[in-house]
């Protein structure tokens, strides 16, 4: 069984009273409805055969909104009463509450896919173990799990997106998920990378002139080479500052023992 989980922290933005900030947060700093629809219907094909999904941290509801386009049954939750009366507004199946609490109240087995979307970036450790644990257990085997969050392996990201948001608990780096996926008993896990980061925020390579154009000037030669090792620090730099701004863990859930 499962440990039991953490007792809930207050969540900041998550009140009755200052729900509608996070709403306003959202809009303004993760971006419009249109925007994350495109960028979150990336995650479409690894449901495209599943029914009775569940978008644990719904927000607006734009995932749950793609997949009954394509006809695929799925329900959300999500503890922002704003949030969640934005998705009912548009007719979509969302209930208000604490997530662990949510998964609780369903039979293990029952659900054919479930998908958090910047979600497990906001929980405590102890939240997080519990919620990987519920997850196993709520999904048929073989069904899918995928849980997208900021790649803070990238510094841009960082420095950007993850501490912008006072909500966010715990920086995941995407060998921590890995393997906590794996440990909670999910198999075929793996790390797909997505949001890359705009190629004029990047750093510039110098132009290395070509061999045969140095005719045997060794100053020109020197300044060649120190323009080979500058490119090298460069790239090096760009993968540290500038990776894919978001990442998720892929995996499915394992038959049981």
């Amino acid at each position: 069984a499962p440990p039991a989980a953490a007792p809930e922290p207050a969540a900041p933005l998550a009140g009755a009273d200052d729900a509608w900030k996070y709403v306003g947060f959202e809009n303004r700093f993760r971006g419009s409805t249109d925007e994350i629809r495109a960028r979150v219907a990336a995650w479409l094909p690894y449901f495209e055969d599943a029914a009775d999904v569940l978008d644990a941290g719904c927000g607006r509801g734009e995932f749950l909104a793609l997949l009954r386009e394509r006809g695929i049954a799925a329900t959300g939750v999500d503890v922002n009463r704003e949030m969640v009366g934005l998705c009912r507004a548009r007719g979509l199946d969302v209930v208000q509450g604490d997530l662990l609490a949510h998964l609780a109240t369903l039979d293990d087995s029952t659900l054919g896919g479930l998908f958090a979307a910047q979600v497990v970036e906001h929980l405590e450790p102890a939240r997080l173990l519990a919620f990987l644990d519920a997850a196993f257990l709520k999904l048929r085997p073989g069904a899918p799990l995928v849980l997208e969050t900021i790649n803070v392996a990238s510094w841009s990201a960082f420095f950007q997106s993850y501490v912008r948001d006072i909500t966010h608990v715990r920086p995941l780096h995407p060998e921590t998920l890995d393997y906590l996926v794996r440990a909670a008993g999910f198999r075929k896990v793996r790390v797909v990378y997505r949001s890359p980061c705009p190629e004029d925020d990047r750093l510039r390579r110098v132009e290395e002139p070509a061999a045969d154009a140095l005719g045997g000037n060794e100053a020109a030669a020197s300044l060649a080479r120190m323009a080979t090792v500058l490119n090298r620090n460069t790239e090096t730099l760009n993968r540290l500052l500038f990776a894919d701004q978001d990442y998720a863990v892929v995996a499915e859930r394992a038959a049981s023992d």
